[in-house]
């Protein structure tokens, strides 16, 4: 299974259990093969900052079994700042964010990319605006 984004609750997600299909519990996107690196350099674009600090921006806050699937949380800082992001800011960030190594070595084009952050920040409105939302990553092993 590829990686997942989805929007829930801290209650449910310590509910989740390891046989269960995320997406038949939890809206969810799909990362697009765009893999943590990647997405850390979106990050500090973002967040104007080092990329070692937005390495730590998913932390990992369960393990479903030691061999995994993992859930990571997008740190509640960068669900707010992504969250007031327009059209205009996803088509300047996929500007530069595409010419970020790890991007360019993943061969997406300025589409996919835009599709994939356009959805992002829709998922990050709809977790920031909810009551106790937030947005993580589902990792399978």
């Amino acid at each position: 299974m590829p990686e997942l984004f989805l929007i829930g609750a801290a209650e449910r997600i310590a509910e989740l259990e390891a046989d269960e299909n995320p997406a038949d519990v939890f809206p969810c996107m799909s990362a697009h093969g765009i893999h943590a690196e990647a997405r850390a350099q979106l990050y500090t674009l973002v967040m104007h900052s080092f990329l070692d600090d937005a390495m730590q921006l998913e932390p990992l806050v369960r393990e479903l079994t030691e061999d995994g699937p993992n859930i990571h949380q997008l740190e509640p800082s960068v669900v707010e700042r992504l969250s007031v992001k327009d059209e205009n800011d996803i088509e300047e960030l996929v500007g530069h964010w595409a010419e970020c190594e790890p991007v360019e070595e993943l061969e997406l084009d300025a589409d996919d990319l835009n599709e994939f952050l356009f959805q992002l920040v829709h998922f990050c409105q709809t977790a920031y605006q909810g009551e106790d939302l937030g947005v993580y990553v589902y990792v399978a092993s």
